[in-house]
């Protein structure tokens, strides 16, 4: 006998609010049957071979491993807090999601991990690459978002990861899928793999802050508080990468300017046409357009 889902009726307990398709079951259908199938760390056999350069140009490989570190950073911070807060979170449907979104980032975690293991980049000298780009600021921004975890705050936790961390990889994983496409044709595909988790995180942070944001209480006051602070932290990041990194992405936009100037980075927007600090900048104010959508639609 075959057992029909009736969607009449909830599996988890809740307290009047709802995310569709962010259980388990969706999980499964998204991640390992549909993004993962017939890849091994997010590679697949048919993914187009990586350019020369990247093992023969020692600053093409040297910007490579410092994108990937970077992706590391923020991965760790993931799936380190997340998983905390399965057990601060409120609902069966919360812990349920947040058990997911742990395999997201510790997969992420793994293949990132991978990538530098395959350029002999070893866990000691990966740690130390890790720390190298993580600058003043964005530790700071770390930290608030660490701190929310350790105040037993699952609202501002959820903000801070769900909502302004994940909500940031939007525009910073379509420039750095785009920026990649030539190089590591294999990086692109496991950056729009990450991409497409991402997108069901903020699905569900919004739910959740929306749900927050109408329980009457304290809690507008304090996620708009909150989200100040997030948004003053988000420019002194993006001014410190510019300081300390952009030299080295222009280096190579130069020496390779007839490979990669005809890519699209941002919508009409060809590389060739703008200068590397002018991309950042131009990505920074695409994260601060959606930021400000994802925070109207919520309710903010």
């Amino acid at each position: 006998m075959t057992m029909a889902v009736n969607a009449e009726v909830a599996k988890y307990t809740r307290d009047g609010w709802n995310a569709p398709n962010c259980d388990f079951q969706s999980w499964l259908e998204r991640a390992p049957w549909r993004t993962l199938q017939g890849t091994t760390y997010g590679i697949a056999a048919d993914d187009e071979p990586a350019h020369p350069a990247l093992t023969d140009d020692i600053l093409v490989q040297r910007i490579y491993k410092l994108d990937i570190a970077t992706f590391l950073t923020a991965e760790r911070v993931s799936y380190q807090n997340i998983s905390r807060l399965v057990t601060l979170a409120p609902d069966e449907h919360s812990q349920v999601f947040l058990v997911t979104q742990t395999s997201d980032e510790v997969r992420h975690f793994e293949v990132f991990c991978q990538c530098l293991a395959s350029c002999g980049v070893d866990p000691a000298a990966r740690n130390d690459m890790m720390e190298s780009v993580t600058t003043r600021e964005m530790q700071k921004f770390y930290d608030l978002i660490a701190e929310q975890t350790d105040k037993g705050d699952f609202a501002g936790a959820m903000l801070a990861h769900n909502v302004v961390l994940e909500g940031m990889a939007y525009p910073v994983y379509r420039y750095e899928a785009a920026y990649w496409s030539v190089f590591a044709p294999h990086l692109t595909r496991i950056i729009r793999g990450a991409f497409a988790d991402e997108v069901h995180h903020v699905k569900f942070g919004e739910s959740i802050i929306t749900r927050y944001l109408g329980l009457g209480d304290d809690s507008r006051n304090r996620i708009q508080r909150l989200m100040r602070q997030f948004h003053t932290l988000m420019t002194e990041v993006f001014e410190s990468t510019i300081h300390h990194y952009i030299h080295l992405y222009q280096l190579v936009a130069n020496q390779y300017r007839d490979l990669v100037g005809g890519i699209e980075i941002f919508p009409q927007r060809r590389m060739a046409d703008m200068t590397e600090e002018e991309q950042v900048r131009v990505l920074f104010r695409e994260i601060q357009a959606e930021h400000e959508r994802r925070l109207a639609r919520i309710g903010l």
